[in-house]
């Protein structure tokens, strides 16, 4: 028993370095987070200073809010999607499987309505029609 355990605990110890050293030269996810967080850093630090820039109406808007909420949700990414070109079902779930989220808009080919597949939580694909 504790030959199987030190042997587990061998081979998940190799699996961690592996995916350790994997993630330092960067082939999950592109650059480090390190680095990802110190380029948003440096955006919002050339942000505020173009915004001191900008002429005093614009503070005084800030100065007559009272309340400003930080958890609202921000807008990160605009997605589109091309409805002109209709394509099968069949092909519209086989795109879902390359994409990085878990739904896809396409133009049906035989409603001609715009559609979406998406992955379910309890297994298989679904498809909502949109009148």
């Amino acid at each position: 028993m504790y030959a199987s355990i030190d042997a587990t605990a061998k081979a998940l110890a190799s699996k961690l370095q592996k995916y350790r050293s994997r993630r330092n030269e960067g082939y999950h996810a592109g650059n480090s987070m390190g680095q990802d967080l110190m380029n948003a850093l440096e955006a919002i630090e050339l942000e505020d200073t173009a915004e001191e820039d900008d002429d005093v109406a614009t503070d005084i808007m800030y100065a007559e809010q009272d309340f400003i909420d930080v958890n609202a949700p921000n807008l990160m990414k605009v997605n589109s999607y091309d409805l002109e070109n209709a394509i099968p079902i069949n092909e519209a779930i086989f795109a879902l499987d390359y994409v990085d989220h878990d739904f896809f808009v396409f133009k049906n080919e035989e409603t001609g309505k715009a559609s979406i597949v998406y992955k379910r939580n309890a297994g298989g694909v679904g498809l909502i029609e949109i009148p």
